[in-house]
């Protein structure tokens, strides 16, 4: 029996795997890549901290940017910020604020460098390095 099961868990990760797609060009910082559900292999952006991002769902359509974001179906995806922008809160506010249904770290300037705040719990102060 337990032969059965993990021959089956096998398989499913096979093909769970082999679904996955390899994209099938590479597009340069800044260029913009325009693809609809019929020819897109899969949207995605290279953002400059390392990361990816990805529609959470296959679009009907989808433009990706290097370094930017993707755009799926006009609903905005953006890297994560590599450096304070306009707008974005100071760590010493961010840890005035309570936390409220907050899963994710969130970026704060510490001074003029990149911080990152974290919620353990609803209704606690985030925690800001």
């Amino acid at each position: 029996m337990k032969c059965l099961k993990l021959w089956l868990w096998a398989c499913a990760v096979s093909v769970v795997v082999g679904c996955g797609g390899v994209p099938a060009e590479t597009v340069a910082e800044g260029d913009v890549l325009t693809s609809s559900e019929e020819e897109m292999v899969g949207c995605f952006a290279n953002c400059a901290d390392g990361s990816v991002v990805t529609c959470p769902t296959m679009p009907t359509t989808c433009t990706s940017t290097n370094g930017v974001g993707v755009v799926c179906d006009g609903v905005n995806y953006r890297c994560p910020p590599t450096s304070c922008v306009p707008g974005m809160p100071s760590c010493a506010f961010a840890r005035t604020t309570i936390c409220l249904g907050v899963t994710e770290p969130f970026p704060c300037c510490n001074g003029t460098a990149l911080g990152e705040c974290t919620c353990r719990e609803d209704g606690a102060n985030p925690r800001c390095r």
